[in-house]
């Protein structure tokens, strides 16, 4: 057995997702975990039975003495997108993990990442152009299908579940200051669509702004709620049809579980991208792009930083437009009046997709971390 600190970037609810997906599987392994981080991704963590949780803003501009106290203690870092503690790891002569989602995603890359002992990255976006810019300098470079959880089967039940995911990514944008997204989205969804035909609809968020949307909309019929990360899955794969921002945790998971899926506009950069991704390839026969009403935004090449405030400067535009918002609700409607026209579609071109990347990823990346750790005298 081995003690594994895993860490997961400040960054909504994608990198935590990802991270949980691949621990429930190391736990099986018998391994002791010990998890380290701050804000959303603790949102998640703080859910799962971890032996010890420390709460940690690997981010912090400070020295870091408590991170680096816990990780020097660890025979392994497993890091999703947490870049401060890699470099601590790094420094420690520690084995490190990095989990990648969004490789195709980046435009550059520290090089403590680039030598990691092991590197998994997802086969999912088109991502040549940083296969050529980055794989031949990472070490110990291993790509899999999408990391996704574990679903149980059964019946679906007469809900929806709408997603926000985490919402925000305090070091990039922060809603309330730099996006009112999650009330503008909720208050066009209550306003244009009939819900009554559904015993139940569940907005699934962050902490604060599932608490946030509890007091701006006191008397709507939704559920606003913050759900463990199993218990998302469970909800998901149980919902007649689901709502979402175009993050690729909740996207992977829909895909997967065959569970009709409705694209929301997005509400960051990667997910504009995703989105225009999912399109081209079929994967989103039921969406409301950003680009459908407003000008097409032309984000490959920007830096992230730039590309970040295109999408946010957008989104202002968008709240302050009755008409945008009008339109969209309208498709959005229809959408889910007329989800067995496209419904049959998504489920089939999701399922393909997900088998032609090599299937779920989480166990070759479990078994992947399980043979450096033996080869290193850990079992």
């Amino acid at each position: 057995m081995a003690k594994l600190v895993l860490t997961a970037e400040n960054f909504a609810f994608g990198p935590i997702g990802k991270l949980l997906d691949v621990v429930d599987l190391l736990k099986e392994q018998g391994h002791e975990l010990t998890f380290a981080g701050f804000g959303t991704s603790l949102q998640l963590a703080k859910n799962y039975p971890f032996d010890t949780i420390y709460e940690v803003d690997t981010d912090s501009s400070e020295p870091n003495l408590k991170l680096e106290e816990i990780i020097s203690k660890a025979d392994m870092l497993v890091s999703s997108m947490d870049i401060p503690s890699v470099k601590v790891a790094k420094r420690l002569g520690k084995l490190t993990t990095w989990i990648d989602c969004l490789f195709w995603f980046w435009d550059s890359i520290p090089e403590e990442v680039l030598n990691v002992d092991l590197y998994i990255t997802e086969r999912l976006m088109d991502d040549k152009t940083n296969e050529e810019k980055f794989a031949s300098k990472i070490k110990n470079l291993v790509k899999v299908g999408p990391i996704i959880g574990k679903m149980g089967g059964g019946s679906r039940r007469n809900q929806v579940l709408i997603s926000y995911g985490g919402g925000e990514a305090p070091y990039w944008y922060k809603e309330g200051r730099d996006t009112n997204y999650p009330s503008v989205m909720t208050n066009l969804l209550l306003k244009s669509i009939n819900w009554s035909k559904f015993d139940k609809v569940i907005v699934a968020t962050s902490e604060r702004i599932a608490s946030d949307l509890s007091d701006k909309f006191p008397n709507s019929s939704f559920e606003f709620r913050t759900l463990a990360h199993d218990k998302f899955l469970d909800e998901l794969s149980h919902s007649e049809v689901i709502l979402i921002t175009p993050g690729l945790v909740t996207a992977e998971l829909s895909f997967e579980s065959g569970t009709p899926t409705i694209f929301l506009p997005p509400s960051n950069n990667s997910q504009y991208l995703q989105l225009d991704q999912f399109i081209e390839h079929g994967l989103a026969p039921a969406h409301a792009h950003l680009s459908d009403f407003m000008p097409k935004l032309e984000l490959k090449g920007i830096p992230l930083r730039d590309s970040t405030q295109m999408v946010l400067k957008q989104l202002r535009e968008f709240e302050q437009s009755p008409k945008a918002q009008k339109n969209v609700g309208e498709r959005l409607s229809k959408l889910v009046a007329d989800r067995d026209k496209w419904a049959n579609g998504f489920i089939t071109k999701g399922k393909e997709f997900v088998e032609s990347l090599g299937g779920n990823g989480a166990y070759t990346t479990a078994n992947k971390i399980k043979e450096i750790l033996t080869a290193n005298g850990f079992h």
